[in-house]
């Protein structure tokens, strides 16, 4: 795989790994939605959780001590712990489809759907807002599934916030000559900024694959002739301090065609963490729920050493950031929240 000449999938999207469909839908008068990561068979899964206050469900059995190796499919949510009830509309459409985990001496099966949600919320919707909503949203977004999908404000990314502009929901894949592939999906909801503060600078450009971003450093570099570093934690890129500790998260999917155990999954996840703290400052703060999932497919076998592994999980966090990258620049303003092309123009 090292010896692999790499390349941007086919669509550039976490769909570029076989089995594997994004539906999204969104309440626009509410400004939150739902992506669902629609998977045509088992998936095996682990995860890292780095932040402090996640909204999710199901996580615990994904630790890589745990029995259940296998999922059904990823729920992302907006709406905090409103939104986690999306997870259970999709269990209630996978049961009616006989997925799940098998009980032993049983017929029943279990379906094992992962769910985590970004704060969306506002004052002015927090009267109006149910679980209800959620599970309308998860079923509308599971009946999108589709190989392509939208970028910036769709699906859970659709009333996200990265700093002080605009986020959203971006994507990004890798492709290998031997036939693997890697691919991300990111919902960035982010208190860290996205933006090297005094320029036009995504933090995410360096990683940039044949022109993604509209050639972010080639275009913009002569912005960092006059940078000085900022120690200010606060992004101030447009209209002062956000300040909103607390009400945020970035949750991300990355997965592979490349057989891993478990525990190789939940190495990967761990490496992630450097793919979101390259493309936002900072990242795992004590108030948001930042966490990554990590999936594959296991139809690619191959011989997998510590060296080779090490190789997944740096081309795995590449990825993410670039996944990152995507969602911030195909953001557009909405509501109010400024988007980073207009910014740009």
């Amino acid at each position: 795989m090292t010896e692999s000449k790499i390349t941007s999938g086919n669509r550039n999207l976490i769909t570029d790994i076989g089995g594997i469909q994004v539906g999204n839908s969104e309440n626009m008068e509410l400004m939150t939605g739902v992506t669902y990561i629609k998977l045509s068979k088992k998936f095996k899964a682990s995860l890292e959780v780095i932040g402090g206050a996640p909204a999710s469900r199901e996580i615990e059995l994904l630790r890589p001590e745990n029995t259940v190796e296998f999922i059904d499919g990823i729920v992302l949510s907006g709406g905090s712990v409103y939104g986690l009830a999306a997870a259970s509309e999709i269990v209630d459409i996978l049961h009616i489809e006989q997925r799940g985990y098998k009980i032993r001496n049983s017929n029943i099966s279990i379906p094992i759907v992962p769910c985590a949600a970004i704060y969306d919320l506002s004052e002015e919707i927090s009267q109006n807002i149910s679980s209800k909503i959620y599970t309308k949203l998860a079923n509308q977004a599971y009946h999108n599934a589709s190989r392509d999908f939208g970028l910036g404000n769709y699906g859970a990314g659709y009333g996200a916030r990265a700093g002080s502009i605009k986020g959203g929901q971006g994507s990004a894949s890798i492709m290998m000559s031997d036939g693997s592939i890697i691919g991300a999906l990111t919902i960035v909801n982010s208190f860290g900024s996205t933006v090297i503060p005094g320029t036009n600078i995504l933090y995410s450009s360096i990683y940039e694959r044949e022109n993604e971003l509209g050639g972010n450093i080639r275009k913009y570099y002569k912005n960092l002739e006059k940078y000085n570093a900022d120690n200010n934690i606060f992004d101030t890129s447009i209209n002062g301090n956000q300040k909103q500790a607390g009400k945020n998260t970035t949750i991300s999917v990355i997965a592979t065609n490349i057989e891993l155990s478990k525990l190789n999954l939940s190495k990967i996840a761990k490496m992630s963490i450097s793919g979101l703290s390259r493309a936002i400052r900072p990242v795992g703060t004590p108030l948001d729920g930042d966490l990554t999932f990590v999936i594959s497919s296991c139809e690619k076998k191959l011989e997998v050493s510590d060296h080779f592994l090490t190789t997944i999980g740096s081309l795995s966090s590449d990825t993410l950031t670039r996944s990152i990258g995507r969602a911030i620049y195909n953001a557009e303003t909405n509501n109010g929240i400024v988007g980073y092309s207009d910014i740009i123009k």
